[in-house]
């Protein structure tokens, strides 16, 4: 079976790329300074982000104001129709009374088209919200990935300050996901489970004991949901079947 790739065309998978390595010795004073290191180059990414959730937040609120002010738009063409359909109707009346019925039939598709019209600006505008609001969602999920790097690349340590510190990090990835699921959007973390190409993306091929060919074998990045619609696919690494350094 093949797989679609980054590139969108069928390519030889790539082997599994090595994790990072795991020391076992006792922290130093220099591996505390490296992941503070770490640290501050992570927070700078944060600050980063916040900037574009900022421009975003300020989008928003004009989206937000135009919405309002379309809204506004709809009641008044609601006022008018009103008073449209009272002119008709009267109208209607003087003219059956006189016997000719042709100007009830015109007000009757006058009357439908006016309401077709309505639908069509309230579906687009529907549209153009949930749109804007899977941008500002897909904008705010690098934050979760660097949260991730950030746990991956912590220090095995008893160390107290450093293990502390990796704790901090990990309750504000686990405060920021539960975020999003308020918003509605679910983490996608297939391991173990069969691919699936309308979900995941498979990068290459990976060899994992006791799980059967065409499952997901390693997920380097997460991916995301909003309901039934896909956010972003988990980017994933698909057992061939084999045993490891086999």
């Amino acid at each position: 079976m093949s797989y679609r790739y980054n590139n969108g065309r069928n390519s030889r998978p790539r082997p599994a790329p090595p994790g990072p390595p795991v020391s076992q010795a006792t922290p130093t004073l220099a591996d505390y300074q490296e992941l503070a290191k770490a640290f501050a180059e992570l927070k700078t990414r944060f600050d980063e982000q916040g900037k574009v959730l900022q421009n975003t937040k300020s989008d928003l609120e004009i989206k937000n104001e135009a919405l309002h002010r379309q809204s506004q738009d709809f009641k008044n063409l609601e006022a008018e129709m009103v008073f449209i359909r009272a002119a008709f109707e009267d109208a209607q009346q003087q003219l059956t009374a006189a016997g000719d019925q042709s100007w009830q039939d015109k007000y009757v598709r006058l009357q439908a088209e006016v309401d077709n019209l309505r639908k069509r600006w309230e579906q687009r505008f529907a549209n153009e919200s949930a749109e804007f609001r899977r941008r500002v969602l897909v904008d705010m999920l690098p934050l979760a990935d660097h949260l991730d790097l950030a746990l991956q690349h912590a220090p095995a340590t008893d160390d107290a300050a450093v293990k502390n510190f990796v704790g901090n990090i990990d309750a504000t990835r686990r405060a920021f996901l539960e975020t999003l699921r308020r918003y509605g959007v679910e983490r996608l973390d297939p391991i173990g489970e069969p691919f699936d190409p309308n979900r995941h993306e498979a990068i290459g091929h990976a060899p994992a004991a006791g799980l059967p060919a065409e499952h997901v074998a390693q997920v380097v990045q997460a991916g995301y949901a909003e309901g039934d619609r896909l956010l972003r696919p988990a980017r994933v690494l698909v057992s061939t079947g084999g045993k490891l350094g086999g």
